[in-house]
């Protein structure tokens, strides 16, 4: 049980960072998490899943999290939501001239240039970059080479580079964005 601790304090906030970048909304990332963690305790429970240290729970937890994420994420596109026709990823507005950049409206950047990524350069990008993982566990967490792992993250972050090219130097501490 300690295992279980440690492990989600150490890989909790990583999950939901990763989750969050891929377009997951907090909470709901949070809930995956905590079905994530939840599954992965019962099938220790039953001595389906062994884990000898507390790395191979993190890895462990991922890819619970990452299956829960694929499965929420076929049965959104399943659903219809009501009242939400305008609201969409790519639809941040600028901010209001003179005033200094505020965190809310770059993350809002983020976020839209993170869900105009393809899946897997965002995917590899968020458990790397956000996650926090090495190029060799990603490449276990996404079932790719790693080699292939380096290619999505170069081609991930030159997209990145030019989704965000108008913020470059714009948003330094102390400027504002006139």
């Amino acid at each position: 049980m300690i295992q279980f601790e440690k492990a989600y304090r150490e890989a909790g906030p990583k999950i939901v960072g990763w989750l969050v970048a891929t377009g997951t909304d907090e909470a709901t990332a949070r809930d995956i998490l905590h079905d994530a963690v939840a599954r992965v305790e019962a099938a220790a429970a039953r001595g389906d899943a062994g884990a000898a240290d507390c790395a191979g729970l993190s890895a462990i937890l991922f890819t619970a999290a990452r299956n829960l994420r694929a499965n929420h994420v076929r049965d959104s596109r399943r659903m219809v939501p009501s009242g939400r026709a305008g609201d969409v990823a790519g639809g941040v507005s600028a901010p209001p001239a003179g005033f200094a950049a505020d965190a809310a409206y770059l993350r809002g950047r983020m976020a839209a240039a993170l869900a105009e990524l393809p899946p897997a350069l965002r995917e590899t990008y968020a458990l790397y970059q956000i996650g926090g993982r090495s190029v060799r566990e990603t490449a276990a967490l996404t079932g790719a080479a790693e080699n292939l792992v380096k290619v999505r993250l170069h081609r991930a972050k030159a997209r990145l580079r030019v989704a965000l090219a108008d913020l470059a130097g714009a948003f330094a501490p102390g400027r504002t964005s006139e």
